[in-house]
C-alpha cells in the first residue's frame, strides 16, 4: 500500500506539470477566442464598409474609455468614422472582449496595438486611428501578429493576420530575440 508520506512526495512532483499544463491550455484556449474576435471584426468591416480597428487595450471599461496597449489582457473593436462625412470623429466602440480572472496568468504581446482592417478584409497601417496609442503598423510582407505566452511552460501561441487578411494560429517555443517560429 502507498503510504501517505508517498502520496505526498508523488504530488509534489506531479503538481508543477499539471499547473503547467493547465496553464498552457488556457493560453490555446485565448489564441481561439483572440483569432475568433479578430476575425469578427475583419468580418464587422466588411459589413460597415468601412475601417474597423481591433486593439488590445488595458482599459477597464473599453467601451467608455478606450487606449490601445500592445500588451493588454483585454480587445475591442471601433468603427471609424468615414473620412468627410458627418460621422462623430470618435470612433464607435462596437464590441468588447477579454479574460476572466482564472486566464490573468496569459500574457500578450502584439507587434502593433491596433489592426486596422478595410472594408475588403485586407490590413491597412494607420497611424491616426483616433484611439489614443492605437495606431495600426502593418508589416508589408508580414502584416501584423499577437504572441499569447503562458505563465508557465515553454510554448507560445501567435495569432497572425497577413497583409492581404488571411488569419492564422500556430504554436511554437519562446522566441529567441524578436523571431518566432511555428513548430
Amino acid at each position: 500500500p502507498i503510504t501517505d508520506h508517498l502520496r505526498l512526495v508523488i504530488t509534489a512532483l506531479a503538481l508543477p506539470a499539471f499547473q503547467t499544463f493547465m496553464a498552457e491550455n488556457r493560453a490555446r484556449s485565448k489564441t481561439v477566442e483572440l483569432a475568433a474576435a479578430i476575425k469578427s471584426t475583419q468580418l464587422e468591416a466588411s459589413r460597415r464598409n468601412r475601417q474597423v480597428v481591433f486593439t488590445l487595450t488595458s482599459s477597464i471599461k473599453p467601451t467608455t474609455s478606450l487606449t490601445g496597449d500592445a500588451q493588454g489582457s483585454s480587445w475591442a473593436s471601433a468603427a471609424l468614422p468615414l473620412s468627410g462625412s458627418s460621422d462623430s470623429a470618435t470612433p464607435e466602440v462596437i464590441s468588447v472582449g477579454g479574460y476572466a480572472d482564472r486566464t490573468a496568468d496569459v500574457k500578450l504581446d502584439a507587434s502593433s496595438a491596433g489592426l486596422c482592417f478595410l472594408p475588403g478584409g485586407s490590413l491597412k497601417a494607420n497611424s491616426s486611428t483616433g484611439i489614443t496609442s492605437a495606431a495600426c503598423a502593418v508589416n508589408s510582407s508580414t502584416g501584423a501578429s499577437v504572441l499569447i505566452y503562458p505563465s508557465r511552460g515553454d510554448k507560445v501561441w501567435q495569432v497572425s493576420v497577413s497583409p492581404l487578411g488571411k488569419i492564422s494560429s500556430c504554436q511554437g517555443t519562446a522566441p529567441s530575440g524578436s523571431n518566432f517560429s511555428c513548430s
